[in-house]
């Protein structure tokens, strides 16, 4: 019941962060152009910064390396097998663009924008050991994203290719951080203190972003499409049932299994509708999705975490 409360508290803080940016957008004190900007920040200044400040959290050993590398296999496993259940499910609808974001929305999570504040509410102590995996597992979920998921919304095989793989913001990113983590580069305390303050900065500017979309959205239709239940059930209660399977029995870290579950309880990311955007296909029901799915978990994300002691 503690988990309960605490994950409660933390989920109904990071969805307070979303209500000035919602206030701000409904009186108009800020214009259209401000979300792109404000995405283009989080995605090339903040995410880097991010990557960064969870890599440098940990420190570098062979044994740390081969967690990394469990955790990166046991990611792509449980995102591979989620789009495939939901693949599976909606094929036959694919001409509509609103089942192409079904399927790509049950797989794909807000792991690290998310994710990190609610499992340093949840493991205050050991936290800081481990928030390279939110990383590690965003890595894994941006190449899906950028491959699998592009081809399903756009229709189109070309995504799949090897150019997508590495040639992406998320690599970008993972170049950056992984220097420091192996070769344990230090950073004057000041530079060290700033990269920190701009990756965390990622959540609020995540949040806001959220909120200022809110007030964009039409309420009627986000709340009363009967489709997206059924890719945020799937998402936000089959997905970390499943991550809990497959990993349950498993002779690892048992902090490692726990931020895989966690980050399998979180929202639907907001990838989603930034790869709609992007291909120009389904952007209304990428953003109802979306927004639904984060209002949505501060009942389901509670509540799965009482599942948190079978780890």
């Amino acid at each position: 019941m503690k988990t309960f409360i605490v994950a409660l508290g933390a989920v109904a803080v990071l969805l307070a962060v979303a209500v000035p940016g919602y206030v701000l957008k409904k009186k108009k004190m800020v214009g259209e152009d401000c979300m792109p900007s404000l995405s283009k920040i989080l995605l090339y200044v903040c995410q880097p910064c991010l990557s960064v400040y969870t890599f440098k959290s940990a420190t570098f050993s062979a044994a740390m390396l081969g967690r990394i590398g469990i955790f990166a296999l046991l990611a792509l496993l449980v995102q591979i097998l989620m789009l495939g259940i939901a693949f599976l499910l909606f094929r036959r609808r694919m001409k509509n663009p609103l089942y192409r974001i079904m399927t790509i929305a049950c797989s794909l999570g807000n792991c690290a924008f998310f994710g990190i504040p609610i499992l340093e509410a949840l493991f205050p102590e050991t936290a800081a050991g481990l928030l390279i995996y939110t990383s590690v597992y965003a890595i894994i979920m941006n190449i899906i994203g950028w491959t699998l998921a592009a081809a399903i919304i756009s229709q189109n095989l070309k995504y799949v290719s090897v150019k997508k793989i590495f040639l992406n913001p998320a690599m970008f990113s993972l170049l950056i951080a992984i220097p420091f983590f192996v070769f344990e580069i230090p950073l004057p305390e000041s530079v060290d203190s700033m990269v920190a303050l701009i990756g965390r900065m990622s959540t609020p500017i995540s949040m806001l972003i959220m909120g200022m979309r809110l007030a964009t959205t039409n309420f009627k239709q986000m709340f009363t499409t009967k489709q997206i239940y059924i890719s945020i059930a799937m998402k936000q209660f089959l997905m970390p049932i499943l991550a809990l399977l497959m990993i349950v029995f498993l002779p690892v870290d048992s902090g490692m299994k726990a931020v895989l579950y966690i980050i399998c309880c979180c929202p639907v990311a907001s990838v989603v509708l930034n790869f709609s955007e992007i291909l120009g296909e389904g952007q209304k029901e990428a953003a109802s999705t979306v927004l639904l799915s984060t209002i949505l978990s501060i009942l389901t994300l509670p509540i799965m975490t009482l599942l948190l002691p079978l780890l």
